[in-house]
Order: C-alpha cells, then structure tokens, then sequence
C-alpha cells in the first residue's frame, strides 16, 4: 500500500510539473588562473600553473518581476596559504541560491544572496581576476550572506540597499546573531560613489562594524577610485576593541580596442594599536583582449611589510581569464 501511494504521489508531482512553465535559463559563468613564479617572500622560488577560481552559474526567468540564481564556485585550496598540500582538489560548493522580486523601484532578493559588502567596488576595480578588493582581501565581511535584501531606487542616480542575514556568509547558521547590511549608491554622471556599514552581534558582546566609502570615476576610456574601509571588532583582546583600516587607489586606462593598463596600491593596517604590522600592496599590469569573453594579463605584484622582518614579495604572472 504505501509503494502504491508513493507512486500516485510521485505521478501528481510530475504532472504539475509537466504543467508548471518553465523558467528560461541562461547558463554561464567563468574561471581565472595563472602561470606565476615567486621571485621573493614566504613562497621563494615557487612556480606553477593553476585555476583560482571556477564559477558556474544558472541565471533562471520565469517573468519579468520573477528570477532566481544557482552559482557553483570552486577554488585552489591553496590560494593565499604560505604551505602547499598537492592532494588538496578543487571542490565545488553553492555559492549563490536565490530568488529575486522586481517591481518598480523596488527589489527584494531572499536565500543565499550577494551582499552589498564588495560587489560596487568589485565591479569598480574591475579586475577581480587579478586581486580581490581591498574588503575582500583583508577578510573585512562576506560577499553572500543567508538572509533577505531590500534595495530601492531613488530616481535614476541614487539607491539604498538594506539587507539582514545571518552573518555566516555561505556556511550554516550556528548562533542566534544577525547581520545588518546598508549601502547608499550614489552615480550623477561618470561619478560613482557609495558609502556603507555593516554590523554583526557576536556571542559574549564581541560584535563587528565595518564603514567603508568610495569615490571614484567611470568613463569610456578609463576609471578609477580610492576607496576606504575601517572595522571594528569589539572587546576583541583583553577586553580591548581591535581596530583595522586600509585605504585601496585604483585604475585603469584603455590603449586601444583590445588593450588596458592598469594599476593598484593598497596600504593595509590590521591593528591600529600594534605597531609594525601594516602592508601595502602594489599590482600592475596590461590586459590583451583576444576575444570578447577571453583576457591575457601579464601582471605583477609586490607586498611590502612595516617589519623589516619579512621579506618583499615579489610575484611575477601570467594570468587568464575567460568567460562563458
């Protein structure tokens, strides 16, 4: 009996299935890696070939007010690590799940969503094959978040987004904390501009504020920004607040039809009461288009340290990047 209505149940779920539209999808995605050797640092006179990073994506439509996205990502264990393990894989992982309501001025987004942490200046620096943003290179937050955002449209410059999650980016929930995210985007013109906080309770009153803001340009034949973020974790050391800064200058500039340069400085302080700690990153590079969708970017970067102690590193690359 209970095969026979297993049976029944799994024929009514087909026809309404068969019955139900279908959304129409658009499948995609890309991937990023290098040919590097490490002239100096924690990593001296290593070489190799890999792929960074691996994104699929299934973009789905089943109206003009109703889409969703399922992102697989996957990436080199090993990348920003000082010790190598060649049995680690690449293994893929959800990246992003979420269903996506539009109408009017409003949108609301609810699952495992972007946040609005990194995405504008992400999109700003425009080279997240090269380095992640000064935000997501120092840790400073999560680019998605389990949780529901709300953004809204202040006439054709200006919107507000506001989001709460749980805090844990693409992992599961583990605490009774939230996360709160706002971002004001401003854009009159070529000027882009936003201004952003973040805050997360945390158990025993250890919570996190991030302030970040940009201010840059964005013009046919070049951009740039500087960009400048601070965070706050609360009673984080003996009963002290841990404060950390940076401030990221970036740009790039069009040659030709198929041809940029492009450059980078981050200086990065981890702890404003520690000294010796800050690190200033600086990246270069020109970027051959070959096809539209296919970049070869010879491209070098070197990390200075505030302690004599450490050696520069110095990165020499290769990269490629292609889309799909």
């Amino acid at each position: 009996m209970k095969r026979m209505l297993t049976l029944l149940a799994l024929a009514l779920l087909g026809s309404l299935a068969a019955q139900a539209p279908a959304a129409e999808n658009k499948l995609g995605g890309y991937l990023f890696g290098d040919c590097y050797y490490n002239l100096s640092g924690p990593r001296e006179k290593e070489n190799g070939f890999w792929w960074r990073r691996l994104y699929l994506t299934d973009d789905l439509k089943w109206t003009d007010k109703v889409s969703g996205r399922f992102r697989l990502e996957a990436n080199d264990i090993n990348v920003g690590q000082t010790s190598r393990q060649p049995k680690d894989k690449m293994i893929p992982y959800v990246k992003e799940s979420a269903l996506t309501y539009k109408s009017g001025n409003w949108t609301v987004s609810a699952g495992l969503t972007p946040t609005p942490t990194w995405g504008l200046p992400e999109k700003v620096w425009g080279y997240r094959a090269i380095e992640k943003t000064i935000l997501d290179l120092n840790k400073a937050g999560n680019p998605v978040d389990m949780g529901v955002q709300v953004t809204r449209k202040l006439g054709d410059k200006a919107e507000v987004a506001v989001m709460v999650g749980n805090g844990n980016g693409f992992r599961s929930e583990a605490d009774n904390d939230k996360k709160v995210y706002v971002q004001g985007h401003y854009k009159p013109g070529s000027i882009e501009s936003r201004v952003y906080l973040d805050w997360q309770t945390q158990p025993k009153g250890t919570d996190e504020l991030t302030l970040a803001a940009l201010l840059g340009v964005v013009k046919e034949r070049g951009q740039g920004a500087v960009e400048f973020y601070q965070r706050t974790l609360k009673k984080a050391a003996a009963g002290e607040d841990l404060k950390s800064f940076g401030v990221s200058l970036y740009g790039n500039k069009k040659l030709s039809d198929n041809k940029k340069v492009f450059a980078r400085a981050d200086l990065n302080d981890p702890n404003s009461d520690a000294d010796k700690d800050q690190e200033t990153l600086l990246i270069c590079g020109l970027d051959l288009e070959l096809a539209k969708q296919v970049h070869l970017m010879p491209n070098l970067l070197v990390t200075l340290y505030q302690d004599s102690r450490k050696d520069t590193q110095i990165v020499p690359r290769l990269t490629g990047f292609f889309e799909f």
